[in-house]
């Protein structure tokens, strides 16, 4: 599922969720795991949500040793249908912040969480309730420099845990909401010297 416009347009109050997942690959991906932290006026409220399912599906050695996630602990965990309502009603009308490179209108995060959700009889969520911050590292950076972990090391926070045990969906949802506040900052003070509205301009911006 592609959604053309990966930048949020309406931030319903002060209420952001940030999100990432893991998945079983790209190519007709299915959700491993889902990490949410909430922030209310820019901060961590420690409200957060993190489920491990089963996919369904054998995972290769190649994603294994990206998320750490073997198809045994998969296989002992509910599929999403379980953990659906539970996840859809944590973001609520929320704003959901992400970094996920967008190629072809395609952006996967906003892909495999909403395909799962219409899956279990959920609702999707929103095109306009996404802001997926990688645009922004990638105007201010370039592509090549725009990935999480590149963009940790710009701003000095360490990703030693990540390098350690691996892109769990909950530790990179931790990281991005601590490099987003300086990420945010920046794009504002680039957006001005580039004299043009920010993309996605909201309340919290």
């Amino acid at each position: 599922m592609a959604i053309k416009n990966s930048y949020n347009k309406v931030a319903k109050g002060p209420r952001q969720i940030v999100l990432d997942t893991e998945t079983t690959g790209l190519e007709g991906a299915r959700l491993v795991s889902i990490g949410l932290l909430e922030m209310v006026d820019g901060k961590l409220t420690g409200k957060e949500l993190y489920r491990i399912v089963n996919p369904e599906v054998v995972m290769d050695d190649f994603n294994i040793n990206i998320h750490r996630i073997t198809n045994e602990m998969a296989s002992q965990q509910p599929v999403f249908a379980h953990v659906a309502k539970e996840v859809r009603d944590f973001i609520g009308d929320s704003q959901v912040v992400i970094t996920c490179r967008t190629k072809d209108d395609f952006t996967l995060d906003i892909a495999i969480l909403n395909t799962e959700l219409k899956k279990a009889g959920q609702a999707e969520i929103p095109a306009d309730q996404w802001l997926n911050v990688r645009r922004w590292s990638e105007e201010m950076f370039g592509t090549e420099k725009a990935k999480l972990d590149t963009v940790l090391d710009h701003y000095g926070i360490s990703r030693a845990q990540r390098d350690a045990q691996g892109h769990g969906a909950l530790l990179d949802a931790q990281l991005l909401a601590q490099v987003y506040p300086l990420l945010k900052a920046d794009y504002e003070q680039h957006m001005k010297a580039e004299q043009k509205p920010p993309q996605g301009r909201h309340p919290t911006l």
